[in-house]
């Protein structure tokens, strides 16, 4: 929304029917010694709506009955097509009910005809932009604060907690439909060289550019997440055949063995993915995580750049070693004791 100032006309599009308020307007802000005000006046709702297509404007004043609409309908109609830009109502003393439901749905004021002079349109008009200002401000702070709670800084995807709160509600839709769930772990083979030769600015591009192959390996309805370091999940819903998990998986590994640009430097990493079935492999959100994770260093044990796909029989030993927990907020607790453990094999 622009910015204005005393040297600066604050940009007023007038939408009035009535030439007689449309007199009063103008004269009343022309004769405002606090503010300049440029002041564009239109009759009817479409041609509102093709003035704020073709041009800016600092602030709406705008008249609910026009020839070509009448009561909320204009004013949402407006509020629509420019959220962006504040709404001043004028009524009528009898619209008091109208009035009060603009301002609930965005209106900034109601200015009442014949009660109000020229002091109180200016008035009016300055502190509207101001409170608009002032809320989209607030408006960007919480979805700013949001990005950086769920997601991850460096990729934009979503993070280890919003992965949870994700596969949380996949599976909850699983259960309520009788569906397949597939969860994937994703590692990348050889990323640690290309830190240790190009640098970690190479590496957080790298890892940008992973994330976007991973995306257009996966439908809209899919997550991909990145949980840490090099290591990535994918939650794949409505699975209705193990082979739908064995595609995807593929079609991820020959999308990261293929070579990356970064600075110019031809880059060549691989992708180990392991995965497991809910509620085939089991019904337990942590289990399933710790299966998809192990199935993951499985592949990595048998030469990476593979895919494996969980088996119990195959992960007896290991599914010893770390006990099972009750829900999957306290997943994060025993992976961690269970990647010491791996990793100092890897």
């Amino acid at each position: 929304m622009p910015v204005y100032s005393i040297d600066k006309p604050i940009e007023v599009l007038l939408a009035d029917s009535n030439t007689r308020d449309i007199r009063f307007f103008r004269k009343s802000l022309a004769e405002a010694g606090d503010s300049r005000f440029g002041v564009t006046c239109v009759k009817h709702l479409g041609d509102t709506i093709k003035r704020l297509d073709d041009e800016s404007y600092d602030i709406v004043m705008l008249n609910p009955t026009l020839p070509d609409s009448k009561g909320f309908d204009t004013f949402i109609s407006v509020r629509m097509h420019a959220p962006r830009v504040p709404i001043i109502l004028l009524s009528k003393a009898h619209e008091e009910e109208l009035a009060v439901k603009a301002l609930q749905n965005g209106a900034q004021d109601c200015l009442v005809k014949g009660h109000i002079d020229g002091g109180q349109i200016s008035r009016s008009i300055r502190f509207a932009i101001e409170r608009h200002r002032i809320m989209a401000d607030l408006e960007h702070s919480r979805e700013k604060e949001h990005r950086m709670a769920y997601f991850d800084a460096l990729t934009d995807l979503p993070n280890r907690q919003l992965f949870y709160d994700r596969l949380n509600q996949a599976v909850s839709h699983a259960q309520r439909y009788d569906e397949k769930l597939g969860l994937m772990f994703i590692d990348l083979d050889g990323f640690k060289n290309v830190n240790d030769t190009l640098g970690h600015e190479c590496g957080d591009l790298l890892l940008k550019s992973v994330s976007e192959r991973l995306k257009d390996c996966l439908r809209k309805s899919d997550t991909v997440a990145r949980i840490g370091g090099d290591e990535f999940t994918c939650i794949v819903p409505d699975v209705k055949c193990l082979r739908n998990i064995s595609v995807v998986a593929q079609k991820i590994i020959r999308s990261l063995a293929r070579p990356f640009d970064i600075n110019g430097n031809k880059v060549y990493i691989s992708g180990s993915v392991g995965a497991s079935i809910y509620p085939d492999d089991t019904e337990n959100l942590e289990i399933l995580i710790k299966n998809a994770d192990m199935a993951m260093y499985n592949a990595k044990n048998n030469g990476k750049n593979n895919f494996q796909l969980y088996s119990g029989n195959k992960n007896k030993l290991l599914s010893r070693l770390v006990p099972a927990g009750k829900n999957i907020r306290t997943a994060q607790g025993h992976s961690s004791s269970h990647r010491q453990l791996i990793k100092a094999g890897r």
